[in-house]
């Protein structure tokens, strides 16, 4: 009876470590597989950090909160839909090549007007959705009396109202003369010829304006006004291989005010 009981226990105890055995070698397998997944996912995230060598690319949840700098703060969930999906990695890339446009471009503007752009952070969120959060400080306003001050916000009003009633009376002439299909087919093309030219021009025009009506002098961009900012930054790149000389940004802004 006692050898059979030491019979039992030893195969017991080998069917023990066996099982701990195969616990181990699983949960390693595991452990494996997430280091490799996660170096992937880091080498992925510097690939596309060298898609805006301007500012500060990082992973989260949220956008930064720093007064100073400038970045971009990716999804990580965005990050795996990425790498799972040529179409949406593509997309999104593009995204983040426009941020780095939108980042030189703030930054013409800013100097071309006398304003600094204190910080510049930005955030693509879980569905791709853009938002960015800017600060800048009017440099030229500062230096300024109250009384001149308040002038020229007033005199920066009537010429940014005076520009749309313009751009709204050319449209509306243009669509009288147009048959209704050709009006509809046109509308993106008359939208351009009235309210700026070129895309680059209307891309151009949309941050100048954020910075003229802003009373603190903060500024948001939605991912309206970033898929603005990435055609025109395609338009400036296809148009790089047919013009040698390609305009400086903040080059044709001619503000008086």
């Amino acid at each position: 009876m006692a050898m059979e009981i030491t019979n039992n226990y030893s195969s017991y105890a080998a069917q023990g470590m066996a099982g701990n055995t195969k616990k181990k070698e699983t949960e390693k397998t595991q452990e494996t597989a997430e280091s490799s997944k996660s170096k992937n996912t880091a080498e992925y995230a510097n690939g596309l950090a060298k898609l805006v060598p301007s500012v500060d690319f990082k992973v989260g949840n949220v956008c930064s909160s720093a007064k100073r700098g400038k970045s971009l703060t990716v999804n990580p969930q965005l990050l795996e839909k990425m790498q799972n999906d040529p179409e949406k990695a593509r997309d999104m890339e593009d995204m983040i090549k426009g941020v780095e446009s939108m980042s030189k471009l703030a930054e013409g503007i800013a100097k071309a007007t006398g304003w600094t752009i204190v910080y510049q952070h930005s955030y693509i969120d879980e569905n791709g959705k853009y938002h960015c959060r800017m600060q800048g400080r009017n440099d030229g306003m500062l230096k300024l009396s109250d009384k001149l001050r308040e002038e020229r916000k007033k005199n920066s009003e009537k010429l940014l109202e005076r520009a749309k009633e313009k751009a709204a009376e050319k449209k509306e002439k243009l669509e009288e003369t147009l048959e209704e299909k050709q009006a509809a087919e046109a509308e993106e093309v008359t939208a351009e010829k009235t309210e700026g030219g070129s895309a680059y021009n209307k891309a151009e025009q949309l941050i100048n304006e954020k910075m003229a009506a802003s009373k603190d002098g903060t500024i948001y961009l939605s991912d309206a006004d970033m898929k603005t900012i990435i055609k025109a930054s395609q338009e400036e790149d296809a148009g790089k291989t047919t013009v040698k000389d390609q305009p400086q940004i903040g080059a044709n802004l001619d503000l008086k005010i």
